[in-house]
């Protein structure tokens, strides 16, 4: 049942559940084991149906189903593995699964043991343990002593499929291959029937009295039943099983080997849950690069059609006095004299703008304006993240430079208009008209 279980990605007690809700029979306790030794089983052959909608069986599939590949590939491997302990040529495996033989305390237990046994029942009757290097316990006093085998035998089973003792500083879990499995140990409580004493009688027919409704006792009274159950503190809700625990078919010395295949599983599964983390991260990274990239591609076009906005309006401006100019020069003889200061101050204003544009000009005003045209490779680690804080405006300027020191200095119009001659300097003095 529980091989073909797993096939269908269900337990066995659902798989045995579904096959007696269709009439369907099944194996009786030890039949595999009887017909391998030859002994006598019965089979019991299908009955006949009564009701049609019985004939067709469907298995939903749990959350176990939907686990990554690794994952299952782990359970698969963890359970061959646990085959092969079982065999005769594994003495030391076949000492520590059979619970009748004794096994010695590992040190690593010691601080779990003393913490248990210093810790004062509650009113239910169970003991708490936990902290740094101490396995998590919720036990009866009277259950300590097989607790500590059962988890023995569990350390040294972990041991030979690969595992070891990690001590944290909350508990003290087991590792293999970069993976941590924290669990705990607990004892199953039992519960009956709460019987109402005298003072809880007489509380309940005051609060009756005064028109409470309110329960005067609890409906349980709960103690310790001697079933331990160890219980995988990783992973909730992975449709991984979680809990094992003593039944009236199996105890939990006989489920060691299952356990440890469930371990392998949930550390299967932390090490794909990392990974998947892992490869998230990774995407949000490259997505991230690409978004500051595509920002910053943006933000440098746009910096250049500012730019190139400010080329034109100087382009459309030369345009306008080189058309007013022309029209100047038609005049002739007294008419053209009238309008001759006009047409000097139209060909000095068109140097300027001449100037502005001239290449050495506007590749100064670019890189001063953080308008850069060159292109960067993608990926390039000298590429910027993008434009951000003050940006320095665009304007198309004029400048000095100073070829030996190979710095430019940004002037005035009229600063240009002296150094290029087209104007002469006149220095101002104390007693020149302002």
């Amino acid at each position: 049942m529980t091989k073909v279980a797993a096939q269908y990605g269900v337990t066995g007690t659902a798989l045995k559940k579904t096959c007696a809700r269709h009439k369907i029979p099944t194996p009786e306790r030890g039949y595999w084991a009887k017909l391998e030794h030859g002994k006598p089983v019965r089979k019991r052959s299908l009955p006949k149906l009564a009701d049609n909608r019985l004939n067709r069986v469907q298995i939903a599939r749990g959350a176990a189903e939907r686990l990554p590949e690794a994952v299952l590939k782990a359970r698969v491997d963890a359970r061959g593995r646990l085959e092969l302990l079982r065999s005769p040529q594994w003495a030391t495996a076949s000492a520590t699964i059979n619970p009748e033989i004794e096994m010695e305390e590992p040190s690593i237990l010691s601080a779990t043991r003393r913490a248990i046994s210093r810790a004062r029942p509650d009113d239910q009757g169970f003991a708490t343990a936990q902290g740094r290097g101490i396995i998590p316990l919720k036990i009866a006093p009277k259950s300590t002593d097989r607790a500590l085998r059962v988890l023995s035998r569990l350390f040294a089973l972990a041991q030979i499929d690969g595992y070891r003792p990690q001590i944290n500083d909350t508990n003290l879990v087991l590792a293999a291959e970069g993976a941590s499995i924290a669990f705990g140990l607990e004892e199953q409580p039992q519960k009956i029937l709460h019987e109402p004493t005298a003072a809880e009688l007489k509380r309940r027919d005051d609060n009756l009295r005064w028109g409470s409704t309110r329960p005067a006792w609890p409906k349980y009274d709960y103690f310790p039943s001697g079933r331990l159950a160890i219980v995988i503190n990783e992973s909730p809700c992975c449709g991984l099983r979680r809990t094992y625990s003593d039944s009236k078919a199996q105890s939990i010395e006989e489920m060691l080997p299952a356990i440890v295949a469930g371990l392998a599983e949930h550390a299967a599964l932390v090490r794909e849950r990392r990974r998947a983390d892992e490869e998230r991260e990774r995407q949000r990274k490259e997505a991230e690069i690409r978004r500051r990239r595509e920002e910053a591609f943006c933000a440098r076009e746009k910096r250049r059609m500012e730019f190139v906005d400010a080329i034109h309006e100087q382009l459309t401006l030369r345009s306008k006095l080189s058309m007013v100019l022309a029209h100047l020069e038609n005049f002739k003889g007294d008419e053209a004299k009238l309008a001759s200061e006009i047409s000097t101050w139209i060909r000095r204003r068109i140097q300027q703008i001449n100037a502005v544009l001239s290449p050495r000009f506007l590749d100064i005003s670019a890189r001063s304006a953080e308008a850069e045209f060159a292109e960067v490779a993608p990926g390039n680690a000298a590429e910027p993240a993008g434009y951000s804080g003050y940006l320095p405006p665009i304007r198309l300027q004029l400048w000095s430079i100073d070829e030996e020191k190979g710095l430019a200095r940004s002037i005035t119009a009229l600063e240009w208009a002296i150094q290029a001659g087209v104007l002469l300097d006149i220095q101002v003095g104390d007693d020149a008209p302002e």
